[in-house]
C-alpha cells in the first residue's frame, strides 16, 4: 500500500524514528522515560508475567534501547524496525537486536518461550498481523503480552474542558495510529486464539508538567493539531497560555491508562 504525503509528514516519530532530523533523540526520550517510577513499576509487572525460566528464549517486539530487554535476565532477541534502535540496543549490550517488520518476523514457528511488546501497538499499521506473528513464533503454551496507553482515557484538570477535550482527542485519535487500541486488545488476543486472558490497568497520573512535556510534549500537541487544521491557530495559542497558566500556578494534573493485555499460545 502506497503511504499518503500528507500521512508521511504528520506520522509519529517513533514510526520511523531513522527518518527523523536526529534519530538520537528518540533515544533520550525512552532514556528519560526509563527513569520515570511509574514506567519502571509497570515494566516490573510485564517481567513477572513473562515469567522467563532457564534455558528460554524470549523475543520483545519493539525492543527500543534495550533496557527492558537486558532486564528480563534471559536470552531475548529484541525486533525494531528502526537501524538507530537496535544499533543502540546491540551497544548496551543486547547481542540479538534485528531490524525487522513487526508482520513478517524473522523466526521459525513455534521457536520462543514468550514474547512481549511494549507502546509499540500504539504506532503499527497492522496490530492484528504482528499479534498473530507472535502467536505463530511462540511456543504452544507460551505467554504474550502487550502494553499500551488508551489515549481514549486521558483526564486533565483544566480551565476550558472543551478546549482540553479537543487537544486530547487530537492525541487519542490523530496522532497516533492506535490510540485508543489498548482497551480492547483483549479482543484482539481472543481473535487470534490466545487463551487465558487477562488485562490490568495502570492509571499514570502527572503533576510535573516538565518531565511530562520531555516524553510526550503535551504543550505541543496543539500546535501540531492546528497544522492538521483540526485546530485554529488562535485555539491552538488560547491552549498554550492556559496551559502555562495551570502551570505557574501548580495546578498541573494529566492521567492516562495503560492496558496490559496477557494470555498465552493455545497447547491444542
Amino acid at each position: 500500500m502506497v503511504e499518503s504525503r500528507a500521512r508521511r509528514d504528520t506520522r509519529h516519530g517513533f514510526e520511523d524514528v531513522d527518518d527523523q532530523p536526529r534519530p538520537a533523540a528518540w533515544v533520550e526520550c525512552l532514556d528519560t522515560l526509563h527513569a520515570e517510577p511509574f514506567y519502571r513499576e509497570y515494566k516490573a509487572r510485564v517481567r513477572a508475567l513473562v515469567a522467563p525460566e532457564p534455558g528460554g528464549v524470549y523475543v520483545e517486539l519493539g525492543v527500543g534501547i534495550g533496557t527492558d530487554a537486558l532486564a528480563l535476565g534471559a536470552d531475548v532477541i529484541g525486533i525494531d524496525r528502526s537501524r538507530t534502535m537496535c544499533r543502540e540496543a546491540r551497544a548496551r549490550g543486547l547481542a540479538k537486536a534485528v531490524v525487522a517488520d513487526a508482520a513478517a518476523l524473522p523466526l521459525r514457528s513455534g521457536s520462543v518461550d514468550g514474547c512481549w511488546s511494549d507502546r509499540t501497538f500504539q504506532h503499527l499499521p497492522d496490530p492484528p498481523a504482528a499479534l498473530a506473528e507472535l502467536v505463530r513464533i511462540a511456543r504452544p503454551g507460551a505467554p504474550i503480552i502487550v502494553v499500551d496507553p488508551d489515549y481514549g482515557t486521558q483526564v486533565m484538570d483544566f480551565p476550558d474542558p472543551e478546549l482540553a477535550r479537543k487537544v486530547l482527542d487530537f492525541r487519542a485519535h490523530h496522532a497516533l495510529r492506535n490510540g485508543t487500541l489498548a482497551h480492547a486488545m483483549a479482543e484482539v488476543f481472543a481473535a487470534a486464539g490466545l487463551e487465558r486472558i487477562a488485562v490490568e490497568r495502570h492509571t499514570l497520573v502527572a503533576r510535573d508538567p516538565s518531565s511530562l512535556d520531555n516524553v510526550l510534549g503535551l504543550r505541543s500537541w496543539a500546535r501540531a493539531a492546528a497544522k492538521r487544521e483540526l485546530l485554529t491557530s488562535a485555539e491552538a495559542a488560547a491552549w498554550e497560555a492556559l496551559y502555562d497558566q495551570v502551570v505557574a500556578e501548580g495546578a498541573f494534573r494529566w492521567s492516562v491508562t495503560f492496558f496490559i493485555t496477557s494470555g498465552c499460545k493455545s497447547r491444542s
